[in-house]
């Protein structure tokens, strides 16, 4: 029998197993986008150096943050999973804006040739992840 409270265990989803659903989700999304950017740079795009430790990073905070608000979305509204679904889809589509308007990494330091071929696709998987892998192994 679980000791888990009520009042962290909501609708069959507790705050542990959303952050576990995170990490999962986080983790692939870093081997794919680490993935990604070797194929991208293949096909011309240019990494950055340290790239891939900018990838990991980027690919877990954010979709464990997005868990975190996705537990507490489901446990204070009634439709808090169709609403992290819309939220989420919307946040992704907004993400796409830096890939296309970008135009330095830092300052005095442009981006690479083929920086939307790089990044675009990390933006994706990332949220793909995120809005199907969350809800589905929180529960």
């Amino acid at each position: 029998m679980s000791t888990e409270t009520t009042e962290t265990k909501v609708a069959g989803v507790s705050f542990g197993k959303a952050m576990k659903a995170g990490l999962i989700a986080g983790l692939i999304g870093a081997g794919l986008n680490n993935l990604w950017s070797i194929i991208a740079q293949a096909l011309g795009a240019e990494a950055p150096a340290g790239f891939p430790v900018a990838v990991t990073i980027s690919s877990i905070l954010p979709v464990m943050i997005g868990a975190l608000i996705y537990f507490l979305l489901v446990k204070y509204l009634p439709k808090g999973e169709l609403i992290f679904i819309i939220v989420g889809t919307l946040f992704t589509l907004l993400s796409f804006v830096p890939t296309f308007t970008t135009t330095e990494i830092q300052p005095g330091v442009p981006v690479g040739e083929g920086f939307t071929l790089l990044t675009l696709p990390m933006h994706v998987i990332s949220g793909v992840l995120a809005l199907w892998l969350i809800p589905r192994l929180s529960k």
